[in-house]
């Protein structure tokens, strides 16, 4: 998986970063993005004010040690770069420096399976929902202080909407990891390659070309994203946004089965029914809507 990266220049990179003075550059930067994001930036004794630097020639050694991967200069003035607001973010997030500790409990939502309590952990930046007969049925990563001061229902409705934007990212043929791309979709059972379930619910399969993340998500959800499911649910009374992606919601049914050349999803609403077909790539082929059959 690395053939196609420097990794003494990707090492070079992490090790710019191993000196707190340098650290405390980037965290006085962070200033500079406040307000407008202009990147007019802070100017050179501005910044050495900042970071208490009396000795002007370390100062000036560990700056340039930064310039170029995450700081950048111009006319006497700095700005974080792109790669420098995301270590910030981290730093800020507790990444590097948190405390492993976690929480867990009930959270407001029922096994699909059984119907049984579901309960959530969130440790390690991960917040995992499980059903004591059926292991985990959903994770999420999150930012790893996630955890201050929120209680297990705000990570759980979080994860939620951090899932669909994943499975947003996924449809658009972006890695939400990397920004990859993904190779072709398979498709196979939820009950396993082996069922002869053909109705059942049919899980896609995505692989980054880039850095190799797999995703198996229910067909369903993709076609959630599509348009004319949106223009569905929303003629319905139902923002898309608001479902709880791996739950479904008790207003709407669906159903999916595997056609030759891809997927046909249908969902159901107070006696309307929308048929959706997906083909290899997961791009909308046909759609129709009419009154459900019997």
């Amino acid at each position: 998986m690395d053939s196609d990266r420097n990794v003494d220049d990707i090492a070079a990179s992490f090790g710019a970063l191993s000196n707190p003075l340098r650290v405390r550059i980037l965290l006085a930067l962070t200033e500079t993005r406040r307000a407008d994001w202009d990147h007019e930036g802070m100017s050179y004794s501005d910044l050495r004010a900042a970071v208490a630097a009396e000795d002007g020639g370390r100062f000036n050694y560990h700056l340039d040690e930064l310039r170029g991967q995450f700081v950048r200069g111009k006319d006497g003035h700095y700005w974080l770069t792109s790669a420098g607001s995301r270590v910030v973010d981290e730093i800020y997030a507790g990444t590097f420096s948190g405390s492993p500790g976690g929480i867990s409990g009930p959270v407001g939502r029922s096994c699909p399976e059984d119907g049984k309590p579901l309960e959530a952990t969130f440790e390690d930046g991960v917040l995992s929902v499980s059903c004591p007969e059926h292991g985990t049925v959903f994770d999420m990563w999150l930012r790893f202080g996630a955890g201050a001061d929120r209680d297990l229902e705000e990570l759980f409705a979080w994860a939620n909407r951090r899932g669909l934007w994943y499975l947003e990212s996924v449809s658009w043929d972006v890695c939400p990891h990397c920004a990859g791309q993904f190779g072709e979709a398979t498709f196979r059972p939820a009950g396993g390659d082996d069922s002869t379930d053909t109705a059942g619910s049919v899980i896609v399969d995505m692989t980054c070309d880039s850095c190799a993340i797999s995703f198996g998500i229910p067909a369903h959800q993709y076609a959630l994203t599509r348009p004319p499911t949106i223009a569905f649910l929303h003629d319905h009374g139902i923002d898309y946004r608001s479902l709880a992606v791996e739950y479904g919601a008790a207003e709407w049914a669906h159903e999916t089965t595997r056609t030759d050349s891809g997927v046909l999803v249908c969902f159901t609403v107070d006696g309307e029914r929308l048929e959706l077909e997906l083909g290899q790539s997961l791009e909308t082929q046909s759609y129709r809507r009419d009154s459900a059959r019997a």
